[in-house]
């Protein structure tokens, strides 16, 4: 008679296991991380539109030389070597 087999060991299961739940939390960061980057970067722009928009206006309206407030200027500087999205 044959004695039984001793059972195969589960290390190689659970190190397969644990390579998928960090590789599935990682994924989750970055979706999460993308997000709010691609949210901020929207804000952004919205806030630039803005300072453009309050600028024509000033333009417009005063008969004085304008100059950009501080904020806007580290904006457009910010967006000028922004690539458009694809």
């Amino acid at each position: 008679m044959n004695p039984p087999e001793p059972p195969a060991p589960n290390n190689f299961r659970y190190f397969a296991i644990g390579v998928l739940c960090v590789a599935v939390l990682l994924g989750i960061y970055f979706v999460r991380h993308n997000a709010q980057v691609d949210q901020e970067r929207e804000e952004a722009a919205e806030r630039l539109a803005l300072c453009q928009h309050i600028e024509s206006v000033a333009r417009a309206a005063l008969s004085t030389k304008f100059e950009s407030p501080e904020y806007c200027k580290q904006l457009r500087k910010r967006f000028s070597g922004a690539v458009a999205p694809l």
